[in-house]
């Protein structure tokens, strides 16, 4: 087995593990060639434009000001929402070099505190019953460090289904557009 598919089983696994530390990501998309990550969170009611507009302009402020601690500065953070009639999906994509395991945790919180019991959260898979929270988040920064790590090369997108964790890596973009065409 070469070691690139054990990186990559190693960063399919840690991944699921970060989809398990947090119940409240509905999904998290890796793009290695733009060096971004993006997680989506669900609110189980539909924002109005304003709505979206103030929570956008939010997240990017608690955003900015968290890194501002750590005298850094995102090159990348857009806050995009996209919804149906009874749900808003809030899409948060961060660039992978000054995105950590903490802003993590401070955007989940956000989220939590923002939106309470209207943010959907999954439940724990079956198998969950003797989490131990501290390799939880010891899983969650390394699922972190390995996304960001630069030899990773193929973009992946992990989500949940009912109980499940689901991880797959997508095809590159462009090829996936020239393919379209045909």
């Amino acid at each position: 087995m070469s070691t690139r598919v054990v990186e990559n089983a190693d960063t399919v696994s840690l991944v699921c593990a970060l989809l398990v530390r947090f119940p409240e990501l509905a999904s998290i998309r890796s793009g290695p060639t733009e060096r971004t990550l993006r997680l989506t969170l669900a609110v189980r009611h539909r924002l109005d434009r304003a709505a979206q507009a103030a929570l956008s302009e939010a997240v990017e402020e608690h955003v900015r000001s968290f890194l501002a601690l750590a005298k850094e500065e995102a090159t990348t953070l857009r806050v995009e929402c996209e919804g149906d009639r009874t749900m808003t999906f809030v899409h948060v994509t961060r660039d992978l070099e000054t995105f950590s395991k903490e802003e993590l945790e401070l955007q989940v919180g956000f989220f939590n505190g923002r939106f309470g019991d209207e943010l959907v959260r999954n439940p724990p898979p079956d198998d969950h019953l003797e989490a131990d929270p501290a390799a939880e988040d010891e899983a969650a920064l390394y699922a972190v460090e390995a996304l960001r790590d630069p030899a990773q090369s193929k973009s992946l997108v992990g989500f949940r289904e009912e109980k499940r964790v689901l991880v797959y890596f997508l095809k590159s973009q462009k090829k996936a557009k020239a393919s379209a065409r045909r």
